[in-house]
């Protein structure tokens, strides 16, 4: 029994193509990361949606905040640091990137984002930040997932 002419041969430049750009495309891109976020004092988020997705990676990066005035964890965009939280009453958030609120020992890195044409790049530690409840540097991140 003789093979299909499909396989008799090299492939044809325009298949070969086709099949580099199916195995390119087909490819999963994963764009921004889920996290949830704890504390022992009862305090938690989940499924928190950081950095950006496919359609706004040029023009946003979410990244966890303290609002200051709810006591909450909120996302501030650090590509545009001058608009206010929507989250957070008054728009004051500080984000946890800021020298007063980055943990002193954070552990290991839970997810990172590079956004090399504006010179950015961000971690979040797996633990060590002050908690928006308690105050403590006890608040641990751990991740969820990816979302686009």
């Amino acid at each position: 029994m003789t093979p299909p002419a499909l396989f008799r041969g090299p492939l044809p430049p325009s298949m070969a193509v086709l099949l580099v750009a199916l195995l390119v495309l087909a490819t999963p891109v994963l764009a921004g990361t889920l996290v949830n976020a704890r504390c022992p004092c009862g305090y938690h988020t989940q499924r928190m949606p950081l950095f950006g997705g496919r359609a706004n990676f040029r023009t946003v990066c979410l990244f966890p905040a303290l609002c200051p005035t709810s006591h909450a964890l909120v996302l501030v965009n650090l590509l545009d640091p001058e608009a206010p939280s929507p989250q957070c009453p008054g728009g004051k958030a500080l984000p946890y990137t800021d020298p007063s609120l980055a943990p002193q020992v954070g552990g290991p890195v839970v997810t990172s984002w590079n956004v090399r044409d504006r010179g950015l790049s961000v971690q979040l530690f797996s633990h060590g930040y002050r908690c928006p409840r308690c105050g403590r540097p006890t608040l641990s991140f751990s991740f969820a997932g990816n979302w686009d």
